[in-house]
């Protein structure tokens, strides 16, 4: 469906927050992706992630990269949801506070290091090509994922995807991508309606409203993205 406008067959497409897989798997599987770069930092999911693409047949599509993406280059606290999800957060963005599932338990906080590297930094140093689309789910660091990509997104372009995770991050995120001209669209939830449009400054007291828009699609033109693009769900 629209998706497919998105991911063009043999496209280049960035994985952010790749987790296990699914998506990755998804995007070389269905929607032909010509190369997939899966970028987990979680140690824990790595083997589950190589497993599920050999299973999937698509091994050779896809490149896991073993790191996070954000707006520095090194190595980096990550606060570890291992309860629930097996996912995590940039220490950066939880500000040493433990994870949802951990707090949720009344868990202390659990941090590993974990590399971390700037897509600016990647393409520059050849470590990967330019990406086509970039998908991004990354609890909380989407804003950071793009300060550390703004020569990417300036020179090249590509289409993003996102699922936020808030408010605050849906804001900083809108604001981050409207700082490299970007335009942003989604299904807004407006007074129990939700219509998918342009995102606008003037929309941003409606973004503060939990719950409000989940996902977010951006591109340099607004005419990539005006005919209504349904995010694929995963079975659950």
């Amino acid at each position: 469906g629209a998706l497919q406008r998105f991911i063009r067959p043999g496209d280049v497409v960035f994985d952010l927050g790749a987790n296990i897989g699914f998506y990755s798997r998804f995007m070389a599987q269905h929607f032909k992706a010509g190369q997939v770069f899966a970028f987990e930092p979680m140690a824990s999911n790595l083997f589950m992630l190589a497993e599920n693409l050999e299973l999937g047949g698509c091994a050779s599509k896809v490149t896991i990269m073993p790191f996070a993406v954000g707006d520095e280059d090194g190595t980096v606290n990550f606060q570890v949801d291992d309860l629930t999800s097996n996912s995590g957060s940039l220490d950066s963005v939880m500000h040493g506070r433990a994870s949802r599932s951990r707090s949720q338990y009344g868990l202390p906080p659990k941090a590993v290091q974990v590399p971390i590297s700037r897509l600016d930094t990647l393409i520059a140093t050849g470590q990967v090509p330019v990406p086509a689309v970039i998908k991004v789910d990354v609890e909380g660091a989407e804003a950071l994922v793009v300060k550390g990509a703004t020569r990417l997104l300036s020179e090249h372009a590509p289409r993003m995807a996102f699922e936020l995770h808030g408010p605050a991050f849906a804001r900083d995120t809108l604001q981050s991508l409207w700082d490299v001209s970007y335009r942003c669209f989604g299904y807004l939830n407006v007074n129990g309606n939700s219509a998918y449009r342009e995102i606008l400054p003037a929309d941003l007291p409606h973004v503060a409203k939990q719950g409000s828009l989940r996902l977010l699609v951006a591109a340099k033109t607004a005419e990539e993205l005006e005919q209504p693009i349904q995010y694929f769900s995963l079975p659950s």
